[in-house]
């Protein structure tokens, strides 16, 4: 059963979306949720910790 997120603020369904993320000048595609009312963008953790850490250390590294 997949869990469902609001935007407390606008009390609006969050909606997954890609987004363009940026870290040290490179620009990539990340599956975040996003306000469709306001834009207003969050990372989950399991994005967090699965994707986005492991993308900022093979940057780091080079």
């Amino acid at each position: 059963m997949a869990v469902e997120w609001y935007h407390f603020k606008c009390q609006e369904r969050m909606v997954e979306e890609n987004v363009e993320m940026t870290y040290l000048e490179v620009t990539s595609p990340v599956e975040a949720l996003k306000c469709p009312k306001c834009g207003a963008v969050y990372l989950t953790e399991e994005t967090v910790t699965q994707k986005v850490n492991n993308a900022e250390e093979m940057l780091e590294y080079k």
